[in-house]
């Protein structure tokens, strides 16, 4: 980001009426473009009343957009979502001295923060999907079935896509390549369920269920008797499912995998905490990996 300016033009109509803005370039020049250019907003106002603005004061900043971001946070307008590049506003001039205060201070724009686990979890899921297939995913995966994402193919077409069409088995739209049966990548990545499992003749005992493939799949055979679902997840790391859940109902493996004595209130909580858990798992993986990559 190149440095640049924060000026205040002030306008003879209105004592109260500022116009805000940044520039790289001199603010004198811009100046000249605001009383001259009746298209913008304020070139309007010169030709309404037939009075030109005046540069009252600026101020060198490192970041000019941050500035401005950080000037209007200070401001009543700031919740305002959209100023279509309008920053014209009437305000005292105690207002716009704390503006301008905050954006002389503001330095340049922070990095964006860490990455929630979630997603590392979402992009570890995608990439499972993508072995052997010719696709590879650039970059993260903030959304599995709402956002977009991108890939490139084997050939070199690269593309934007919702991530779960491709994790199903969506193939390149231009070649083809890395297209697969869903069901035949559900086999690869062995999917599968966890279950919290209640007995009719036992209450207050749960147990743990899982099994390999869909619902239909696993209930089909009853694998469990007379113990019947009370509550029930797709994962993909079946294995670590099972772990932790025992973890979160404060019987950590390795045991028998007995019915437990716990209140189902209990179970459930730690039930709901499943992915949430699954997710850190995941992504304390995942970071290990990217560590370990920089250093090679």
């Amino acid at each position: 980001m190149k440095a640049g300016y924060i000026y205040v033009l002030v306008h003879p109509s209105d004592p109260d009426l500022y116009k805000i803005g940044i520039t790289t370039r001199k603010p004198e020049h811009r100046l000249t473009e605001h009383n001259s250019n009746y298209e913008e907003y304020t070139g309007q106002i010169v030709k309404e009343t037939g009075q030109k603005w005046e540069l009252k004061e600026f101020h060198v900043v490192s970041d000019p957009y941050w500035a401005e971001s950080v000037f209007w946070g200070t401001t009543p307008f700031a919740d305002i979502p959209y100023r279509y590049g309008v920053e014209v506003e009437r305000m005292d001039w105690e207002q716009v001295q704390k503006g301008l205060d905050a954006a002389k201070k503001a330095g340049v724009r922070p990095g964006p923060g860490p990455l929630p686990d979630r997603v590392y979890a979402y992009t570890a899921s995608i990439r499972k999907r993508l072995e052997g297939r010719g696709i590879t995913l650039l970059g993260y995966v903030r959304s599995v079935i709402s956002g977009k994402a991108n890939f490139r193919c084997s050939n070199g077409h690269e593309w934007r896509t919702t991530p779960s069409l491709v994790g199903e088995g969506q193939g390149c739209p231009e070649c083809g390549t890395g297209e697969r049966d869903p069901e035949e990548i559900r086999q690869r990545i062995k999917a599968g369920v966890i279950c919290l499992l209640t007995h009719p003749d036992k209450p207050g005992f749960v147990n743990i269920g899982l099994g390999y493939g869909t619902h239909e799949e696993i209930f089909r055979g009853r694998p469990w008797g007379d113990w019947e679902t009370h509550r029930s997840r797709n994962v993909e790391e079946v294995a670590l499912a099972e772990s932790l859940i025992w973890e979160l109902l404060g019987e950590p493996l390795p045991h028998d995998r007995e019915p437990i004595k716990k209140d189902l209130s209990v179970a459930e909580d730690a039930f709901r905490k499943l992915t949430y858990a699954m997710h850190k798992e995941i992504a304390l993986a995942e970071k290990a990996k990217e560590s370990a990559s920089k250093m090679i």
